[in-house]
C-alpha cells in the first residue's frame, strides 16, 4: 500500500500537515443552506474537507421496524431507523450545488457509501475519495465496487480484527487499488477499551498511512492519535447542538471547531523530529543562565589555583565549568578581581 495518499492538492502521510475531515454525515440534517454554512465554517477553519453519507436505506435494511435511540440536549430520543434515513437525505441535483461550494470554497467533499447506489452517485459527481464504514466490513461485493474506482479509500475500522482488515486489504490489492487509510474508529466511552496504540499498529501491520475517528466533543484521545502518528482526524461538526436530530449533542459548534483546528494543528506542529534540537528561545536563555568559570575572590599573580578560588556563575560568556579540573593546581600568571572570568593563557 502507499505510505503517502493523495487527495486533490493534499498529501496525506507521515511527515505531511494533518488532514481534518469535518463529520457532518448527518449533522447536516439534509438542509441545503445549512450544509453549505459546515462547508464555509470548515473552510474558515482551516480544515481540509467535509465528509457527508449518501444514505439509500431501501438498499441497506431489510428489517424497517428497528428503533433508533440517541441523546438531545433534550434528553434521549428514539426513531424509527428507516423513516429517520429516509429524511436524510439530498437530491443529485442538490448534491451538484454542495460540490459546487465546497469546490468554490477549497473544501474536499467526500461521502461515506454503503450500497452500489451511493457509489454510482459519488462517481457521476466525481467525488475524489470514498468513506468505508466499521458497518460495512463484510459487504465484499461493495468493498471490491469501491476499490475498483481506483481512488483513495478511508477505512473506519471499530468492531474488526486484523484478520478482518487484512480481507480487505487483499481485495483492494485484487482490483489494484493500493491508495488505503485505515481509520482507528470506536465505540466506547471507556478509556481501558479505546486501545489508542491501534494507530501504529495498524501502521505496521499493513503499511498504510493510518487516522482517528474522534467520536464525541473531547480532545484528549485526538491528541493521543496524532501523537502517534494519525495523519488524518474526523471530528464531529454542528451550526448548533440544539438542533433536531441525533449526533448534534456529540459535536462540536463553529468557535469550538474553529480553536480545535488550530490547536491540533499545534500538537501536530510540536511534535518535532526524534532528536534533542533546543528552540531558538532555549538557545536564546542558555546564554543568560549557563556559567562560565571567574576568580572567586581577588587573586593575585602567582597564586597556585584551589577549586575553591574559582566558580562557576552566570551568563555564558566564557570558559565552561566542566572544565574546572584543568585550571585547579595550575599557577595563575595575572591578578583577577572576583568575578573576573578565567582565560586559557591565565595559567
Amino acid at each position: 500500500m502507499k505510505q503517502t495518499l493523495q487527495i486533490r492538492n493534499r498529501r496525506l502521510g507521515p511527515g505531511e500537515p494533518l488532514f481534518i475531515a469535518a463529520e457532518v454525515g448527518v449533522t447536516c440534517n439534509y438542509d441545503l443552506e445549512i450544509a453549505k454554512q459546515l462547508i464555509d465554517v470548515v473552510s474558515e477553519s482551516g480544515a481540509d474537507a467535509a465528509k457527508f453519507i449518501f444514505w439509500f436505506p431501501e438498499e441497506i435494511m431489510s428489517d424497517h421496524s428497528i428503533e433508533y435511540h440517541y441523546d438531545t440536549v433534550d434528553g434521549p430520543r428514539s426513531e424509527n431507523m428507516l423513516e429517520m434515513l429516509q429524511q436524510l437525505r439530498f437530491s443529485f441535483e442538490q448534491w451538484q450545488e454542495l460540490k459546487a461550494h465546497a469546490d468554490k470554497r477549497d473544501v474536499v467533499l467526500f461521502s461515506t457509501v454503503n450500497c452500489n447506489s451511493g457509489i454510482e452517485w459519488a462517481e457521476a459527481l466525481g467525488l475524489e475519495a470514498y468513506k468505508l464504514s466499521s458497518w460495512d466490513f463484510n459487504h465484499h461485493p461493495l468493498w471490491r465496487r469501491v476499490a475498483a474506482q481506483g481512488k483513495p479509500m478511508l477505512i473506519d475500522t471499530g468492531p474488526v480484527r486484523t484478520v478482518d482488515v487484512a480481507k480487505v486489504m487483499d481485495l483492494m490489492r485484487q482490483e489494484d487499488n493500493d491508495s488505503a487509510l485505515l481509520v482507528h474508529t470506536v465505540h466506547t466511552s471507556r478509556p481501558e477499551e479505546i486501545n489508542m496504540r491501534t494507530i501504529p499498529y495498524m501502521a505496521k501491520a499493513f503499511n498504510t498511512p493510518v487516522g482517528y475517528s474522534s467520536s464525541g466533543r473531547e480532545s484528549e484521545t485526538d491528541i493521543t492519535a496524532v501523537s502517534l502518528g494519525a495523519c488524518y482526524i474526523e471530528k464531529r461538526l454542528t451550526l448548533d447542538r440544539a438542533l433536531p436530530g441525533h449526533h448534534h449533542v456529540l459535536s462540536m459548534e463553529p468557535d469550538e471547531f474553529r480553536q480545535y483546528v488550530r490547536m491540533i494543528r499545534d500538537v501536530q506542529l510540536s511534535l518535532g523530529v526524534e532528536d534533542l534540537r533546543p528552540s531558538p528561545n532555549d538557545l536564546s536563555e542558555r546564554k543568560k543562565w549557563f556559567r562560565h568559570l571567574v576568580a572567586n575572590r581577588d587573586l593575585s599573580s602567582g597564586t597556585v589555583l584551589t577549586e575553591a578560588m574559582i566558580e562557576g556563575k552566570r551568563p555564558e560568556t566564557g570558559i565552561s565549568p566542566e572544565y574546572t579540573e584543568f585550571f585547579i593546581g595550575r599557577t595563575l600568571k595575572r591578578d583577577l578581581k572576583e568575578n573576573d572570568s578565567l582565560r586559557w593563557e591565565d595559567v
